[in-house]
């Protein structure tokens, strides 16, 4: 018997995580820390060898699988090799994502296309295969899927994110309905604006990736890591919360709080103030502050 409020797996020794897009940024912050609190991690990624790198920065037990998330059959393999290995998964971490930049009509159907496979069907086949394995062995898991403030943010910069986010945030809730009464937990972990490299590798639409382009892109990443409220392992301690505590939904910096607040509270409100940033804006206001702003200020110290 657990407490009340806390998580199916929340007191259990020795889990078995497995983490996607675990070869850097959020994904790599997770798997190190569940493999420093004693979890068996298993660390993939579509790069092996970014995943092993994770591995070799472990203090724990961690593996390297290669892993594309839009691929069901490799979900699949994947999962068996790690069963064979140590076991059913207790806990599986949704967490590989891209972004592409672009206004609406700018953004081409293979961009929503690319963006959806990984952000929301990538999240839909891990679910199915790793939460039927949880199922079939009738013990208690946990699936979390880090979706993001911008599930909540309407925006003009990069449509097709925020609509891959607002649905992988419902694919959490709806299977949190499903699979509680088996004794297994679903969170949304949803950051803010986080020191990652999701701006310095992100795609920009409509054949964008010109000189001026790239030029963009690196001021943006410039300003994604200057000025970000959250870094990848203040994230991973969300993580842990939501395990722990069984969350339903969980904003974890202050401007995803804020943006959802505003939506709970005035969603029109929020719509006004997510129309006016433009890419126009946005490539403007970030060449200004990579020119213009020492580059000793920012929102953090590392």
């Amino acid at each position: 018997m657990r407490i009340p409020f806390s998580g199916p797996v929340a007191n259990k020794r020795g889990r078995v995580v497995v983490v996607t897009g675990a070869g850097s940024g959020i994904g790599r912050a997770i798997a190190l820390r569940q493999a420093a609190a004693g979890d068996i991690v298993i660390a993939t990624d579509i790069d092996l060898a970014a995943a092993e790198q994770t591995v070799a920065l472990a203090a724990g037990a961690c593996h390297a699988y290669a892993l594309d998330v839009r691929d069901p059959e490799r979900w699949a393999s994947v999962t068996e090799s790690v069963i064979s290995r140590v076991g059913v998964p207790d806990i599986l971490v949704n967490n590989a994502g891209i972004a592409v930049g672009g206004a609406f009509f700018d953004q081409t159907p293979r961009d929503w296309e690319n963006v959806m496979a990984i952000n929301v069907h990538g999240v839909v086949h891990g679910s199915r295969v790793v939460g039927a394995k949880m199922v079939a062995s009738g013990r208690p898991g946990h699936i979390v899927v880090i979706a993001s403030g911008a599930a909540w943010t309407p925006n003009r910069v990069a449509p097709s994110y925020s609509a891959s986010k607002a649905a992988a945030l419902m694919v959490a809730e709806s299977l949190r309905t499903d699979l509680a009464p088996r004794n297994i937990g679903v969170s949304a972990v949803c950051p803010g604006v986080t020191r990652t490299r999701l701006a310095a590798n992100a795609t920009l639409a409509s054949g964008r990736d010109t000189a001026a382009a790239e030029e963009f892109r690196a001021h943006f990443a410039d300003a994604q890591s200057r000025y970000s409220f959250a870094t990848p392992d203040m994230v991973a301690r969300a993580v842990q919360r939501a395990i722990r505590f069984n969350l339903a939904v969980v904003p974890v910096n202050f401007d995803a709080t804020a943006a959802w607040v505003l939506h709970r509270l005035s969603p029109g409100l929020l719509r006004a103030i997510c129309s006016i940033p433009t890419m126009e804006l946005a490539q403007s206001g970030a060449s200004l502050a990579f020119e213009r702003l020492p580059a000793r200020l920012s929102f953090h110290r590392d």
